[in-house]
């Protein structure tokens, strides 16, 4: 059953949380927006649930995730969450990263690697253009 309806948006806002995540269903895949300050492996694993959860209910087996979060979370830290979401039952879903902080290339590329080795079907890209046209086109 699908939760999501085209166009639909899912805010997480509650005021415990150090993030602001914004999930739309955007017909042929799901779209998410993270955004804070804050980067902890906390945080990290926080988001990265909440959209594994949108993702399985909607149905829909392509996301693409925009993060905007300038600090960093550790190479081990980074290793640990993918492995984590590697455990989820999301194999058959295509993820489209967006890291708008490009001084994380290098740690993105290596989560990318470490979900790749796990069975994800996984890219990092630079732009949200170049994002949505891997995503779309199989």
């Amino acid at each position: 059953m699908n939760d999501f309806r085209a166009g639909e948006i899912v805010s997480s806002t509650e005021s415990s949380k150090q993030y602001l995540l914004e999930i739309v269903d955007r017909g042929r895949y799901l779209f998410a927006s993270i955004k804070g300050e804050k980067g902890t492996l906390e945080i990290a694993m926080s988001y990265w649930s909440e959209i594994a959860k949108a993702v399985l209910s909607s149905g829909l087996k392509r996301v693409l995730v925009i993060e905007d979060i300038p600090e960093m979370i550790t190479i081990a830290e980074v290793h640990q969450l993918v492995t984590s979401l590697a455990d989820l039952p999301i194999k058959s879903v295509r993820l489209a990263f967006v890291d708008l902080h490009a001084e994380h290339a290098s740690l993105n590329n290596f989560g990318i690697l470490v979900g790749e080795n796990r069975g994800l079907a996984m890219k990092a890209f630079d732009t949200e253009e170049a994002a949505e046209e891997w995503l779309l086109n199989e």
